[in-house]
């Protein structure tokens, strides 16, 4: 049992006694905001308030994979980032940026006691979740969606108490939190009004990063910028809105979500710039010609707001309709815009894709197993984000795996971590494996169809008993997990072959999606535009783009658009702008074999339509996938996968 000296022991008894309702009218009783996070701690999160050991600090290599993500955001944050730790360093502030997680994307801070400032915590890599740490700035403005400071004795962990923390939430333009920008002291003053300024200066960073990273997100669309007032509305602009060609409402920073501007009739996205304002997008544009702030009087609440227009990146465009279909199509692909992909885009105009869409959202937040098909380069990744970033669990981490990248060797150490000593050159202190890692998230299993048959055993386990044993470690930890899984091969062939555990199919397998190969999608053309946007195509460099088989789906359209918008002139793709891979005719396609006669020519004939896919074959024949599995063992069928490998 630890030992605690006296304040320690005040502080927990301060804790207990205000979550129990015994502290009530002390001198030192804190705010209701603060008592509420101290009672998720504890009941909700479990956690002892003298609890030894420092904060955890990922190493490299674990940060890659949550920073990665943010990268674009970092980019635009950073000079504010810089200003503002000018402001605060004199005051031996450090400054953080964390992801939707807690965790330190970025970090400034004093050279001199960067040791000190690793060990309070405060440091790149460090993991500030309430979940974690119990209450404090970075988690419980996660927790809250609130600017708040946490100050000194308010944090639940003993050890932290002599820690200030002064924060604000960074929210996306889907109102999806992106991150927290924080300011930390490990020297405050003991007067609480002290962080009053700080936090006013962060709340003005945090806007400023937030409105900068709406703007290059929404860089493809027309932005409607709103103002209170009329004398300063060139200058100062509190609400931003991302419309699309016909005036729909595609995203909005928190100011103009937060104004009311559709009374108490729902939420803003979605909605069209008539149905707040009664004015048209082409009357809006026709109106901004003058080059003065238009007075619009918002219908809900008899407001008025002064707008000013900002165009999409290239020509101005007056016509709405095809422009719109092409952007919506364009953000439906993966890679089309940074940052979390917004599952009402996914389908774009394709209707397998709406039929996905529609029953991820059926089985969202259920406990349903997920499986993600399709050919290699159809977006499985970018799926499997989206369905994270609109289940409840949007806010914990979304942890990534790719199970044919990883040596065999090592696959087991990855997804599980090991601990100090358990094998020969393992890192001191030792590492936290990818499945602790996304604890409370996500856990992506890229390739699941290449993950060795003893992993397998481990993740079957995992998976049944929700825990996990690291190596080296004599007692189980508890995790809590969604799993999406991803594969490109049939996993019903391997099972049949004994490459893949049939236990641990039917547990992943709850919900399986197939992904459509781009040329099998019905809003191809939409979709090639919008990747060239803003970059217009002729006629006969689209017909060629058209008639490309794209074997590496939209992962290969992104790379060819990207090289032949940069060869193109006059911001017009041509022909000669494409490479020998989409210009070259088509090799004519090799005459499959001819079919057997009877039965075995039947099922040979089906089992091609479907490219081998048993599932359906067996769907349309109208028989179980196990009947069909002997059928063609009986007669000796071999898919072309087999025949190759």
């Amino acid at each position: 049992m630890v030992r605690l000296h006296a304040p320690e022991r005040e502080h927990v008894d301060l804790i207990l006694a205000s979550v129990t309702g015994d502290a009530a009218g002390r001198e030192a009783d804190p705010p209701d905001l603060i008592r509420r996070s101290w009672a998720r701690c504890l009941n909700s999160h479990q956690l002892d308030p003298a609890r030894p050991g420092r904060p955890v600090v990922l190493t490299q290599t674990e940060l890659g994979g949550f920073r990665e993500p943010m990268e674009e955001f970092i980019g635009i944050a950073t000079a504010e980032l810089r200003r503002l730790y000018a402001q605060v360093a004199g005051s031996d502030y450090v400054v953080m940026l964390t992801d939707a997680n807690g965790i330190a994307v970025d970090y400034l801070g004093h050279a001199s006691f960067e040791q000190e400032l690793k060990q309070a915590g405060l440091y790149l890599g460090s993991i500030w979740s309430e979940a974690q740490e119990g209450t404090n700035g970075v988690g419980t403005c996660i927790a809250t969606r609130e600017p708040l400071t946490v100050h000194r004795q308010e944090h639940f962990r003993t050890r932290h108490t002599s820690l200030t923390c002064t924060v604000a939430p960074i929210f996306d333009p889907s109102g999806q939190m992106l991150g927290v920008l924080d300011v930390s002291n490990m020297t405050a003053p003991a007067d609480r009004r002290s962080q009053m300024l700080a936090l006013e200066l962060v709340k003005r960073s945090a806007r400023l990063m937030e409105d900068g990273y709406f703007l290059a997100r929404s860089r493809r669309h027309w932005v409607v910028g709103l103002s209170a007032g009329r004398e300063l509305a060139d200058l100062v602009i509190d609400g931003l809105l991302a419309v699309d060609g016909g005036g729909t409402i595609l995203g909005a920073n928190q100011t103009a979500l937060r104004a009311g501007l559709t009374g108490d009739a729902g939420p803003l996205l979605g909605r069209s710039l008539y149905e707040l304002f009664g004015i048209t997008m082409e009357a809006l544009i026709g109106r901004q010609r003058t080059g003065i702030p238009q007075p619009l009087r918002c219908l809900a609440t008899g407001a008025t707001w002064y707008a000013t227009l900002r165009p999409p990146t290239g020509r101005l465009l007056r016509g709405g309709t095809e422009r719109t279909r092409q952007q919506a199509a364009a953000s439906s692909l993966p890679g089309a815009v940074s940052g979390p992909l917004d599952l009402g885009r996914l389908a774009g105009n394709d209707p397998a894709m709406a039929g996905n869409v529609q029953r991820i959202r059926r089985v969202l937040d259920k406990g349903i197993g997920i499986m993600i098909l399709g050919e290699t380069g159809t977006g499985k990744e970018a799926v499997a984000r989206a369905i994270h970033q609109a289940s409840a669990r949007a806010a914990r981490p979304f942890v990534g795996i790719n199970c044919a990248a990883i040596p065999e060797s090592l696959i087991e150490s990855e997804l599980f971590g090991y601990v100090e000593g358990a094998f020969t050159g393992a890192r001191r202190g030792g590492v936290r494996g990818k499945v602790q890692l996304a604890d409370g998230g996500t856990l992506f299993l890229d390739e699941i169809g290449d993950m060795p048959l003893g992993a397998q055993t481990r993740l079957l386990r995992v998976l049944a008993e929700r825990e996990i044993l690291p190596l080296g470690h004599d007692r189980p930890i508890a995790v809590d997990l969604s799993v999406i899984c991803a594969t490109h091969q049939d996993l019903e062939r391997l099972v049949a072959d004994g490459r893949f555990r049939e236990d641990l199919y039917y547990r992943l397998n709850g919900l399986s999606l197939t992904l459509p190969p781009l040329r099998e999608r019905s809003d191809k053309a939409d979709l090639i535009r919008g990747v060239a946007a803003p970059a217009r195509i002729d006629p006969p460099a689209l017909s060629a783009l058209l008639a490309c088989r794209w074997p590496g789906n939209i992962r290969q359209l992104q790379t060819v658009m990207r090289v032949a918008t940069a060869l193109s002139e006059g911001g017009v793709i041509r022909l000669e702008d494409l490479p020998a891979e989409v210009t070259r005719p088509p090799a004519a396609p090799t005459p499959p074999d001819p079919l057997p006669s009877g039965e075995a020519g039947i099922l040979l004939s089906v089992l091609r339509r479907h490219q081998w896919c048993v599932t359906r074959a067996a769907d349309e024949l109208h028989i179980s996938r196990s009947t069909l599995h002997r059928k063609i063992n009986r007669y000796g069928l071999v898919s072309p996968a087999r025949l190759e490998g």
